[in-house]
């Protein structure tokens, strides 16, 4: 077994535009051979030694090998990172592997699924007598859990890694031990579970103030909003902020947009806003679903409008919203065609109960001026499901889309497929590609707006959704955004530098296959891989035999001149060792400059982490 492979000496050949894989193909046999090329150049990197199940490996100094003496776990497969969290409340200095650059100072911090399997103990008749038996109630998405925040403080001058972590929902434990489950107050709760409640639970549950740790905030975590500097907050896809106290992690306060603002209303909004970090403005929708539609408010809050102000307003179908596209003049609205019932989604916890992939609908591309604070114009293109990034070139908008067929990816993140291989349907993971879609000519589509869209984007929620139903022109009438495929599939979790959000740039991070795991089914993605935009190449990856990492999170360099002069934070699951350890690696070459094992396993996480760095000046 191969215990470290690093990023090649030679990226690979760059794929021609054509060479793209169809339909359900998952890679192309060329680059298929090309990363397998790659990882095979990296083994002259790592130790080959073969290592039996019950046997032990020393401690070494190399990067690439275990830090501590541990037996090895024969399965090396994924499920471990998709049960409860091991927690320390304790604060632990981690032991550091290899040298942290000498300007990484600061704390990082992650968000992720702790507790996702609730136990309790209800009674029940056995062989005609009532007894206390033991249940569990269980979240049953990967998007779905009591968070678990990590708090990783990183001293280059020390060369050291501190860590401590804290879940931050335990009142809703304690809710669901003692009701056997939860009421949800609002929609969008849950991604894919049952709440084990009644609908008429809704109404017999008492209207007080929910405590800061009653509601589970665990898809995004932010350490920079304007106006609200120095703190720390985790968001969910309701209408939630949840400050948390930045050093030991205790919730303090929760609030919703609304209580904010008035004018920013609706019960869900966008898990991850955007900063702009010319304007100094965080910048986030919320949803007010309605009858037939919604009224979309994209709302702004800064160091000058601390109570925030509404930048603009939209009505349309309801949709599932994950993310949104910040260019200096202009936000973009995709609408991706997985559409909600709106009656149905009012009185649904599960978001994924509510929505249906719809494959006669288009991806709407709703073109915003930041400058007019109206939408002024509106395109179409295919099924989409997350962005990369967004930038303006003349009259035209370029928006990079990680692009899925349909919405079967959502479905197979279930907990149990999971954590039972071979029961992943379809068996293989759903394969992505990212694409490049193009708003061309501006100033035309405009004028097509004023024509056909204007008059019904001006009318109420419900007749405007009336009129959408009962003609063609709801969509057809918009242009068609020009696509091209930028890199091979398959890839998810980008990461690109922050400050590049919003502008040309080139250089793409994300997690991905392995050409070892790449055609197996039930399998998840296994390697970081760096991708130039540009040159539509993939110019490095890192992989190690049984390791699973989870998002890698670009910190630059202060003060750097190049796009990657940076490192990659990525906090991995070592399977056969049944622990995770943190990894820094050079952004640059993916080469490992340290690493730490935590001496337990962080559940596999989906959201990203974020990094606030100790300034010298």
């Amino acid at each position: 077994m191969s215990v470290g492979k690093l990023s090649s000496e030679a990226a690979p050949a760059v794929l021609e535009e054509g060479n793209w894989p169809a339909g359900d193909t998952l890679l192309s046999s060329d680059w298929e051979a090309s990363l397998r090329a790659s990882q095979e150049t990296n083994d002259r990197w790592a130790d080959e030694s073969s290592v039996q199940e019950g046997s032990f490996i020393d401690s070494t100094s190399t990067l690439n090998q275990p830090i501590t003496q541990v037996v090895l776990d024969k399965d090396t497969s994924h499920h471990k990172g998709f049960h409860n969290a091991e927690v320390s409340h304790d604060i632990r200095d981690l032991e550091v592997v290899g040298q942290l650059p000498d300007w990484l100072t600061g704390e990082h911090y992650t968000i992720g699924p702790g507790t996702v399997d609730v136990k309790f103990s209800r009674k029940a008749e056995v062989d005609g007598q009532l007894q206390s038996v033991t249940a569990f109630f269980r979240f049953n998405h990967w998007f779905d859990s009591l968070p678990l925040v990590n708090r990783f403080d990183f001293n280059a001058k020390r060369n050291t890694i501190s860590h401590r972590q804290r879940l931050t929902s335990y009142r809703m434990e304690e809710k669901i031990r003692d009701h056997h489950g939860f009421t949800p107050r609002h929609p969008a709760t849950f991604f894919k579970t049952d709440s084990h409640q009644t609908v008429l639970s809704k109404f017999l549950t008492p209207s007080r103030a929910v405590k800061p740790d009653g509601e589970p905030c665990g898809v995004h975590i932010v350490t920079e909003i304007p106006g609200l500097r120095g703190r720390l907050y985790c968001r969910n896809y309701a209408n939630h902020l949840q400050e948390l106290d930045p050093t030991d992690l205790k919730p303090i306060k929760l609030q919703t947009f609304e209580e904010i603002n008035p004018a920013f209303k609706g019960p869900i909004a966008c898990p991850e806003g955007r900063v702009d970090s010319t304007t100094g403005e965080y910048i986030n929708v919320t949803m007010d679903v309605g009858y037939q539609s919604t009224q979309y408010t994209f709302m702004s809050l800064s160091e000058e409008y601390p109570q925030g102000r509404v930048i603009a307003t939209l009505n349309a179908p309801t949709a599932f919203v994950n993310t949104f596209c910040l260019t200096p003049n202009y936000i973009i609205l995709p609408l991706f065609p997985v559409i909600a019932n709106s009656s149905k989604l009012n009185w649904n916890a599960s978001i994924l109960d509510s929505h249906q992939f719809d494959k006669s609908q288009p991806t709407r591309f709703y073109v915003i001026s930041r400058a007019r604070q109206q939408v002024v114009a509106t395109y179409q293109a295919r099924a989409c499901f997350a962005q990369v990034n967004a930038f303006e070139v003349g009259d035209s908008i370029n928006l990079d889309m990680i692009v899925y067929q349909d919405d079967t990816i959502l479905r197979q993140l279930t907990r149990p497929q999971l954590r039972q291989l071979g029961t992943m349907f379809p068996e293989r993971l759903a394969s992505s590609q990212v694409c490049r879609f193009t708003l061309g000519n501006l100033t035309a589509a405009g004028s097509q707006y004023l024509i056909y869209g204007q008059p019904v984007a001006s009318l109420s929620s419900r007749l405007s959704s009336l009129l959408l139903k009962s003609t063609k022109s709801s969509w057809e009438w918009m242009p068609v955004a020009h696509e091209e495929a930028r890199v091979p599939p398959s890839l998810e979790l980008p990461s690109i530098h922050p400050l590049r959000s919003g502008s040309s740039y080139s250089f793409m991070y994300g997690v991905g296959f392995s050409a070892n795991s790449a055609l197996l089914d039930g399998t998840i993605w296994d390697s970081i891989i760096k991708t130039n935009m540009e040159t539509r190449s993939i110019v490095g990856t890192w992989y190690q035999a049984g390791c699973y990492p989870s998002q890698p999170v670009f910190v630059p360099r202060p003060d750097a001149i190049g796009e990657d002069d940076g490192v990659l934070i990525s906090i991995v699951l070592d399977s056969a060792r049944a622990s995770s350890f943190v990894l820094v690696l050079d952004a640059i070459s993916l080469q490992p400059l340290a690493r730490a094992d935590l001496g337990l396993v962080v559940p596999l996480s989906f959201g990203c982490g974020a990094t606030r760095l100790v300034r010298h000046y």
